[in-house]
């Protein structure tokens, strides 16, 4: 999506902002999709390693449940 239809999207959903609350609101929604947006691209698109793989660095730990 081109920086020019972004600004388009942005004013459109903007020009339904009358209120104090209204902008609040689409502020905390643009930033939450924003978010989620980027964290899922770090998940997919990990550079150098596929998605869950352990890097060198990570480290295995076994838990042994105590006896009785």
């Amino acid at each position: 999506m081109s920086k020019q239809e972004v600004a388009a999207l942005v004013r459109k959903a903007a020009s339904t902002i009358k209120t104090e609350k209204d902008l609040s609101d689409f502020s905390r929604t643009l930033k939450k999709i924003t978010v989620e947006a980027a964290l899922n691209a770090e998940l997919d698109d990990h550079p150098g390693y596929d998605r869950h793989q352990l890097s060198d660095n990570d480290i295995l730990v076994t838990v042994i449940p105590a006896g009785p």
